[in-house]
């Protein structure tokens, strides 16, 4: 069956056009969009519908917003089924969690071949005790469905992909494979397609015009920090550990473009105020709030000497911010946590323990020694692009 008579369907909830810059949503819409580009018959099933089901468009691929696209295993969802009925696709991409394999009926297409595509992270409980039971029940919001996931008999895991409900989980990551492994799949079970990234990162912009704008001296060691303001992204960590690297290098400044909507995170926000105020280099930290359109956040990326990214928890494979920087040929500081360290291989890359600043203080001193007095070669790094990850997303679907 060639591409163009090949019917696909992918569900998953909170497609909307506001969570289109983040993940997992944006691999989900790619995925769709790239593959429609390809000639497939590509429709997304969604939620957002109050009542009756709407048709609707979603950036450029059709859509369907049903009240709920779950199905419990202790019920029915009877307009999801009639919704795929009328569909009648060839292949069914289903987005799932560790979560999923605790609730859901994966198994209710039989007759359709089935790809999950799972995009939780997955840790050890070491990996999360280590934050510590406060800061993980005050990061609820992106903590709360790792904890179940983590302590989830993996029995179900491994029992729903011996049945078959699934043909493949495709990750976008080794390390989420690797873990998936160690969990008892079978390498074959498991297929890697990493995230691309967006063009415009791999312009080569002269920041200076911004970096100016900002009130920053040439002289100056800028760090940017994009992102939440949650305190398990790291942010906190890192103003401490900008505090450390300070002492002995007083050109380091940190810019945070704190990437929320005026409705969200407000506590958090709050609380990283708090802790400016507190902090003997609140004076030293400039933070943007708001989302940026991607052009103006390419521009501001420029403008800076390093990237620090410490997740202390990742909320959903893969994240795009580290490659973005890399594509802009920046040096970035992050983590030991999960698809991190993989996610930097190519570039300049310098990893920290998690939530830990006196390791990310000697990593952020050891990115800007490397910086002084020394020029750096052209270091853009040459990325995935989305049409690629379309074409291998064609090839998965044409071998089932």
């Amino acid at each position: 069956m060639t591409s163009q008579s090949k019917s696909i369907c992918l569900i998953s909830n909170g497609l909307s056009e506001k969570n289109l810059r983040l993940q997992p949503w944006r691999y989900l819409h790619e995925t769709a969009h790239q593959l429609a580009r390809l000639g497939y018959s590509v429709t997304l099933v969604s939620d957002g519908a109050t009542r009756k089901p709407i048709q609707a468009t979603l950036k450029g691929v059709d859509i369907e917003r049903l009240s709920v696209v779950s199905e419990p295993a202790w019920g029915k969802n009877k307009p999801l089924r009639q919704t795929i009925g009328r569909i009648k696709p060839d292949i069914i991409l289903l987005h799932v969690g560790l979560t999923s394999f605790l609730y859901q009926q994966l198994d209710r297409w039989q007759d359709i071949p089935s790809v999950g595509i799972f995009t939780s992270p997955m840790y050890s409980p070491a990996e999360l005790l280590r934050l510590g039971l406060p800061k993980l029940a005050r990061g609820y919001r992106l903590s709360a469905v790792h904890v179940i996931g983590t302590f989830l008999p993996k029995l179900r895991l491994r029992r729903a992909m011996r049945k078959g409900s699934l043909r493949q989980l495709v990750v976008q990551s080794a390390a989420t494979g690797q873990r998936l492994i160690e969990c008892g799949l079978r390498q074959d079970q498991i297929y890697t397609i990493p995230p691309g990234v967006d063009g415009i990162w791999n312009t080569r912009l002269d920041g200076g015009s911004t970096r100016a704008r900002l009130g920053y001296r040439s002289q100056d060691i800028v760090i940017l920090y994009f992102g939440s303001p949650a305190q398990l992204r790291g942010l906190h960590t890192l103003i401490r550990a900008v505090e450390l690297a300070g002492q002995t290098n007083p050109s380091i400044k940190l810019l945070v473009l704190s990437r929320r909507r005026t409705d969200e995170l407000i506590t958090e926000d709050t609380e990283l105020g708090k802790l400016l105020s507190r902090s003997v280099v609140g004076s030293q930290v400039k933070v943007v709030n708001g989302y940026l359109d991607e052009h103006a956040l390419v521009e501001h990326v420029a403008a800076c000497d390093i990237v620090a990214l410490p997740f202390e928890l990742v909320p959903s494979d893969a994240p795009l911010s580290l490659l973005e920087a890399q594509a802009l040929g920046k040096p970035v500081v992050t983590t030991a946590v999960g698809c991190l360290p993989e996610l930097v291989a190519q570039g300049t890359g310098y990893i920290a323990e998690p939530a830990d600043a006196v390791s990310l203080a000697c990593k952020l001193r050891q990115a800007a020694q490397e910086l002084i007095g020394r020029p750096q070669p052209d270091m853009h790094i040459q990325t995935r692009s989305w049409n690629q990850v379309g074409a291998e997303w064609s090839q998965l679907i044409q071998s089932l």
